[in-house]
């Protein structure tokens, strides 16, 4: 290798590694901003646990009147206290107060502990005198915001059969539906811990199947139908207990519910392997126009909730009993295909679901001194 070559070569490596340094050195310094921060936050985070440990010390020696300055800049910081810690900087610091006979300062310190944690408890060696300050406190919910997904089946309740032929000979089915999705969203406005109501807005899928028999029980017509709805829910909720943890209800309401879109395969198939015929073909139909676009149904179920958090993971079990005819009067004879090829007409009828779901809400809470009476 000559020297040009060795020149060349020192030149490119030269220029690879200032490309290197170029590309690589926004990361470096992002690296090391975020690693001087990280530490930053745990020394500040040692340095604050560093004082609710001396703070305790000192409380558990009688000495008081320093606690609320090592303590205080820790609670008002962003990266101060974690939860646990803020609990129980915050029960330290009400106890401090109550201990000094300040009975204003200790009632802001609860008022600003239960604002920030609703769900805190009364601990079993929380002292009488703490307990007591937070009994006089009410902390209530004001309302939720939720998400919620599930499935359900339907139901057909049937008005009046139709049919090409005699309605004696006419052998009909209704089978419950395969399961469809629901999802959602909610908002729920809080009367008390017991009672609330609850308005939603989602998607759900439906469907339905009838099977028909005719021709002396020779031949079988299969009609399916899949619905698709939005649709949005109103609802009372009423508890049986105001257990925070665990809380079954009941609810009670109604359901507006509007068609998007409605499809359908009918089919028509031979009984009697006797008879050398393959029936009518399977054919897909739209059939959004003849059904009724805007439906109404009662709703009831019930529910249980489980506290997590600030929020509630929820499960809720209801049926919805539909008040509107899901075919329109004035379309039933409309389909000349269904009617003379495949010999189908639409019955009157009702259509009812099942529905279990699940769901998470967030709360948001209100705290305020109890009325003395």
């Amino acid at each position: 290798m000559n020297g040009m070559h060795i020149l060349a070569l020192t030149l490119n490596m030269k220029s690879l590694v200032i490309r290197l340094i170029k590309y690589l050195f926004p990361v470096l310094l992002f690296l090391t901003v975020f690693l001087l921060n990280i530490e930053q936050i745990n020394a500040q985070e040692d340095t604050c646990l560093n004082k609710l440990k001396r703070a305790q010390e000192l409380f558990d020696n009688g000495l008081v009147e320093e606690i609320p300055i090592l303590i205080e800049p820790c609670l008002n910081s962003k990266d101060g206290f974690n939860k646990e810690q803020s609990i129980q900087a915050f029960r330290l610091l009400i106890q401090v107060y109550l201990f000094d006979y300040n009975q204003d300062k200790a009632e802001k310190a609860m008022l600003e502990l239960l604002s920030r944690y609703p769900e805190y408890e009364l601990q079993i060696n929380d002292p009488v005198e703490f307990a007591n300050l937070y009994k006089q406190f009410k902390t209530k919910p004001l309302y939720s915001f939720g998400i919620n997904a599930g499935l359900n089946v339907s139901n057909v309740s049937v008005l009046e059969h139709f049919s090409t032929n005699s309605l004696n000979d006419l052998d009909s089915k209704y089978k419950i539906g395969d399961f469809n999705s629901t999802f959602g969203v909610s908002f729920e406005k809080y009367f008390n811990s017991k009672a609330w109501i609850t308005l939603a807005a989602g998607y759900s899928s439906g469907g339905y199947q009838v099977d028909e028999k005719f021709n002396s029980n020779r031949e079988l017509l299969t009609f399916k139908e899949k619905m698709q709805y939005a649709q949005v829910p109103v609802y009372f909720n009423y508890a049986f207990t105001n257990n925070k943890k665990f809380v079954p209800y009941v609810m009670l309401g109604g359901q507006f519910a509007y068609l998007l879109k409605s499809n359908a395969e009918i089919n028509r198939s031979m009984i009697d392997k006797d008879i050398e015929s393959s029936g009518l073909p399977m054919e897909s139909k739209n059939m959004t126009d003849s059904r009724n676009r805007i439906n109404y149904s009662a709703l009831t179920g019930v529910g249980a909730r489980f506290k997590v958090a600030a929020g509630y993971i929820r499960a809720n079990l209801f049926y919805t009993m539909g008040f509107t005819e899901h075919v329109k009067n004035s379309s039933r004879f409309d389909d000349k295909e269904n009617l003379f090829y495949y010999n189908f007409i639409d019955d009157r009828i009702k259509i009812n679901y099942l529905t279990l779901s699940v769901g998470y809400s967030y709360l948001f809470y209100k705290t305020v001194k109890k009325v003395e009476q």
